[in-house]
């Protein structure tokens, strides 16, 4: 994916969201609601305790990572022009409950070792160590960039977790301006959506999931082309 193409996933993604953002604000609602709803409901309830307040942040992980998932599978329906509905948001956070959940259990577990990984090295006393720190700020960066193809390759492969997270990864190697370019607009988007506040409660979790696919099926035309030539040069 060049800067051309990378600018055509913007502008689709926007495209989208103006097109249909009523579906577009309701899955992010559902996907907020719901996502974040065990913590919503252990901070707000008047009885405390922190056995309640860690199992309820505990199933936020898993609530989230599904009704990631579930937002995927309706922004997927969207971009392929689908018959699709706020309806379609249950269907995928049944489907996907288990996986979406595990993705984000996973998710954050690799965050917090790098992040561990690199809070060592800066603070350690030698100065090879402190160095080798570089590694793991590019480390972040890299699991960043393969988190965003995880959900459009677990959902519109309909795969399994482990092999949607090696294709993500094989596809970050290999386009790496492309995953540069998502990196990048993920990250403004996320910014700006904590930032502006009102923009993560409408918008956020489908936007970037608009993105994603986007950035994802542009990729993916270059190994469906490379497919069909092979498959050409073998007929004949």
């Amino acid at each position: 994916m060049n800067l051309y193409q990378g600018w055509q996933v913007i502008v689709q993604s926007f495209k989208t969201l103006y097109e249909r953002i009523g579906l577009v604000m309701g899955t992010n609602l559902l996907w907020f609601f719901i996502g974040f709803g065990p913590a919503l409901i252990v901070l707000y309830i008047p009885y405390q305790h922190p056995v309640l307040f860690i199992a309820g942040m505990l199933v936020t992980v898993l609530t989230l990572g599904a009704s990631a998932a579930a937002v995927n599978y309706v922004m997927i329906k969207i971009i392929n022009r689908d018959e699709v509905g706020l309806r379609d948001f249950k269907e995928g956070f049944r489907r996907f409950f288990g996986r979406g959940a595990l993705a984000a259990v996973i998710a954050i577990l690799g965050t917090l070792i790098l992040w561990v990984d690199l809070l060592f090295s800066l603070n350690h006393s030698n100065q090879i160590i402190q160095l080798m720190s570089g590694i793991w700020i590019w480390g972040l960066v890299f699991w960043y960039a393969v988190l965003q193809f995880v959900f459009p390759f677990l959902v519109q492969q309909d795969i399994g977790l482990i092999k949607a997270l090696k294709r993500a990864a094989l596809v970050v190697i290999d386009n790496l301006l492309g995953s540069a370019i998502v990196v990048v607009v993920t990250l403004v988007v996320l910014v700006l959506c904590i930032v502006l506040a009102a923009p993560l409660l409408l918008f956020v979790a489908s936007l970037l999931a608009l993105i994603q696919n986007y950035a994802y099926n542009q990729i993916l035309q270059k190994y469906d082309k490379a497919e069909k030539e092979a498959e050409a040069e073998a007929e004949v």
